[in-house]
């Protein structure tokens, strides 16, 4: 996950729309997803950042880079 500037963004919340699950970018901001067995779709929420979706699927690419932008 990273800003507008490019810079990584640290705790940014990614919660399975589905089943609930939630994951959170580290330090680097970045997160890992295991073991995607069925497309699932995210919301992904930043503090002071607009929100929105991203669907991931087994097919998807191995490294996904999301760009946030400021309210």
């Amino acid at each position: 996950m990273l800003d507008e500037n490019n810079e990584p963004l640290t705790g940014v919340k990614l919660v399975a729309v589905e089943d609930h699950d939630v994951l959170f970018t580290d330090f680097e901001g970045t997160s890992e997803l295991t073991d995607i067995r069925n497309t699932k779709v995210f919301k992904v929420e930043y503090v002071g950042y607009e929100s929105g979706y991203i669907k991931v699927s087994p097919n998807s690419k191995k490294e996904i880079t999301i760009v946030l932008r400021k309210k």
